[in-house]
């Protein structure tokens, strides 16, 4: 009997410290989540099984007038020559450049009226776990024509197009953090934009290609130049995912 005792006494003490040990990597663990910052993976494109080639040469977009939207409007009017008008004329000129930037990436951009998307209700998709864009999506059934009545067959879709600075998508699109007061940081690193987009099926009504894109880009005297800097980079990073995206 007193083997027994002293053989359940050492098995106790054994799984003892085995559940200490546990204990302490876990709370261990948790220290270290908290001074260094667990940061949340996140999966920010999504692809349609039925995607096979991204548009090449020619291509129909729709709500680039419309998409731009200009955060700390104070901080540009500061540093930009647009006096009260630096929210309109700063997002026009954004539009602008982009349009100009996809034309140099397709021999023919097809600029469809903002008007065609106006009637078409705000759809959500979901791009990960916590992760929902918004935007105006043609109705199913409903095919899109051109002003000469032709039908793209894809349409390039621009939801929302976020300017600011040391912005972060997941700030505007992660449901759990959305609700956070952003604090603004008083020296600037970079001005921002956030892009969010759908590559349209015209012919069957639906997302082919859909993502949230998040471009930086580094200034040390901020100018006009960068803001059209910052747009070319957000035309360049949306024609790389489109090609990437591809399911092959």
């Amino acid at each position: 009997m007193k083997v027994k005792g002293e053989r359940f006494s050492l098995h106790f003490n054994l799984y003892a410290n085995i559940a200490m040990r546990n204990v302490l990597v876990l709370m261990i663990a948790i220290l270290v989540c908290t001074l260094v910052g667990c940061s949340q993976s996140y999966h920010w494109t999504k692809s349609h099984p039925a995607y096979h080639k991204a548009p090449y040469g020619e291509l129909a977009v729709a709500g680039v007038q419309d998409a731009f939207v200009l955060t700390r409007t104070s901080w540009f009017a500061k540093r930009l020559d647009f006096g009260d008008s630096t929210q309109i004329k700063s997002t026009e000129f954004c539009a602008q450049i982009m349009l100009d930037e996809l034309r140099g990436g397709y021999s023919k951009l097809n600029v469809l009226s903002e008007k065609v998307l106006a009637g078409f209700p705000e759809e959500s998709q979901k791009l990960d776990d916590r992760i929902f864009m918004k935007g105006k999506l043609p109705e199913q059934g409903v095919v899109v024509k051109d002003s000469a009545g032709k039908v793209p067959p894809e349409i390039l879709l621009i939801h929302e197009v976020i300017v600011g600075t040391d912005l972060k998508r997941e700030d505007y699109f992660d449901y759990a953090l959305i609700h956070n007061e952003s604090q603004e940081k008083s020296v600037v690193q970079n001005i921002s934009a956030i892009v969010s987009y759908t590559l349209w099926d015209n012919l069957k009504q639906r997302p082919l290609f859909s993502a949230v894109d998040e471009i930086q880009h580094p200034i040390v005297k901020f100018s006009l130049q960068d803001l059209e800097l910052l747009v070319r980079a957000s035309v360049r990073q949306i024609r790389s995912n489109l090609y990437t995206g591809v399911n092959k």
